[in-house]
């Protein structure tokens, strides 16, 4: 099933919490709409699904206009559809009737067997007599989960799906996600916070913030090149500068004021002392004792100011010595972020206090002109 959203606004009570979203669902593969609480995911995602009508714009299902479908065809693209919310409703009674409810309705004649193969692939065969007022949440959102697939969605929302989980629940439901995927063709929409969820599983990523798509693209596309402050400070680029573009030499650098950094030069930008922002991954920065002989245009020396184990990955944050004692006082302090494995830096013997030398890339210089 295709479904497209275009120029969709929502308003509740004269405030616009979707502004003009312009979104095409990728189909048969997973897609990632990721952005801060209160950008607008779930009511994104119930309209989406016909659960709420948008304010103005159109949803199109394989290309018809949603406005023009019969309230009997609605009906028949709900059924076409699932949804898990972030908080499941659980109907006071067992695990089993939980999972059977939507069967029912359908009159479906296989309901026993398509509810045992439900439980079984959540896990849960065990309580399917057990109360579900009774189950933990991270329990409440399997049998959500089971309640979903066993209709046979084509397309499944999942919101939050795996918020506030224990690690059993997110690796049942992160595993079971992947295999309907995989195995049914299952197109997967998934609101998450879970920025790592995002970049694992994520074909297509959709940044929402204030109502607004952003930013959309393959998972590289956002993680590597944000278009924006704001999305680089939300996937955790690392490193985000501020600056000036100069020519230098007759090459563009950045001046970031203590440091100028080569980029790869393009046509936008030609125009110097353009006032820009930058991104650099902490993962393109190399961290060497001694002066790293590569095809890397930018190498500084500097001082480590600050060591973050992050369960084996050590973030290092680093402050450059200035290039040259002109160097401008109000842009002092940038520091770069680095990531090296804990092996390296024990063979290193990396502290705060250490002066190493570190080096990038110009090609991994994300430059933007402008701000969103």
């Amino acid at each position: 099933m295709n479904i497209e959203a275009k120029k969709v606004c929502k308003s509740f009570n004269g405030k616009k919490v979707l502004r003009n979203i312009d979104i095409k669902i990728a189909e048969s593969r997973i897609n990632c709409v990721i952005g801060p609480n209160g950008a607008g995911k779930t009511t994104l995602f119930k309209i989406l699904t016909l659960l709420d009508r948008a304010t103005s714009g159109e949803i199109y299902f394989d290309g018809s206009p949603s406005s023009m479908i019969s309230p009997q065809e609605k009906l028949k693209l709900r059924r076409r559809i699932g949804v898990v919310m972030q908080n499941p409703f659980m109907f006071n009674t067992s695990v089993r009737n939980n999972v059977a409810y939507g069967l029912k309705l359908r009159g479906d004649g296989y309901l026993e067997k398509k509810v045992e193969e439900g439980l079984r692939m959540v896990q849960l065969s065990s309580i399917k007599d057990q109360s579900s007022l009774t189950l933990s949440s991270g329990e409440a959102q399997r049998v959500a989960l089971a309640r979903a697939i066993v209709l046979e969605p084509e397309v499944l929302f999942l919101d939050e799906p795996m918020a506030n989980l224990d690690p059993l629940s997110m690796k049942i439901i992160e595993g079971l996600t992947l295999k309907m995927h995989k195995e049914c063709d299952i197109t997967i929409v998934m609101a998450t916070h879970n920025l790592l969820q995002a970049r694992r599983f994520g074909e297509r990523l959709f940044v929402l913030r204030q109502g607004e798509i952003i930013q959309q693209g393959t998972a590289e596309d956002v993680f590597q090149y944000p278009n924006s402050s704001f999305a680089a400070e939300f996937v955790e680029v690392g490193n985000l500068f501020r600056g000036r573009l100069i020519i230098e030499n007759g090459t563009q650098k950045l001046d970031l004021g203590k440091i100028r950094v080569e980029i790869v030069p393009r046509p936008e930008f030609e125009k110097t002392e353009a006032s820009v922002f930058a991104t650099v991954r902490p993962e393109d920065i190399l961290l060497s004792l001694e002066p790293f002989h590569s095809s890397a245009r930018n190498s500084f020396f500097g001082e480590i100011v600050n060591m973050q184990d992050r369960g084996g990955i050590i973030w290092v944050t680093m402050e450059p010595f200035p290039e040259s004692p002109d160097a401008k006082a109000e842009l002092v302090s940038i520091p770069f972020v680095a990531v090296i494995t804990r092996r390296s830096q024990e063979e290193m013997s990396l502290r705060v206090g250490m002066r190493v030398y570190f080096t990038f890339k110009a090609s991994c210089v994300n430059v933007v002109v402008g701000e969103r």
